[in-house]
């Protein structure tokens, strides 16, 4: 079995594609602003419902536009952190594809249709695309006009290619 994790980590990064990198000035802008927004909002909401049940319009209250303006201003900090350069490079190519780095490792032509034979330990039917989940699929792989039935096994981080008769294909280069 290989070790799949820098195929796994470049999913884990893909993913988190525009999000701001943890204690980065624009994520802490963020959470700030997230922050006021929901607090303030949700104070302008009672604000609203006590200041109209007392029969006064909250829009002339003084106290509700104070609410209303910080939670503005926390909605325009959590939009100015997507402009800070602490986000993650939002211009990042999609990794391939797991049948894709498959095929690429092992040599093969093209990997057909997978089904995956763990009796309901997965929430992966067919082969998942970005992540590693464990079990065994069966699928159909064609190299050199030869069409062969394996097995996909994956175990943690780990990933191996097994034949019908048990025996592990392979990967290129590595004899």
């Amino acid at each position: 079995m290989l070790d799949f994790s820098k195929w796994a980590a470049m999913w884990d990064a893909y993913n988190r594609m525009g999000e701001a990198v943890s204690g980065s000035p624009a994520s802490i802008c963020q959470g700030i602003g997230v922050t006021l927004m929901i607090v303030f909002g949700f104070v302008g909401l009672i604000a609203v419902a006590v200041i109209g049940g007392m029969g006064d319009d909250p829009e002339k209250s003084p106290f509700f536009c104070l609410t209303m303006t910080i939670a503005v201003i926390g909605g325009v900090l959590a939009l100015a952190s997507f402009v800070m350069p602490s986000h993650n490079d939002a211009h990042v190519s999609e990794p391939p594809a797991l049948s894709t780095q498959i095929e690429r490792t092992w040599g093969l032509d093209e990997m057909g249709d997978c089904e995956n034979t763990s009796h309901g330990l997965t929430d992966s039917p067919s082969l998942p695309k970005s992540s590693l989940d464990d079990g065994d699929w069966k699928c159909v792989a064609y190299t050199d006009s030869q069409r062969t039935e394996l097995t996909v096994h994956i175990n943690g981080n780990r990933v191996g290619l097994y034949k019908a008769d048990g025996k592990a294909l392979k990967p290129v280069g590595k004899d």
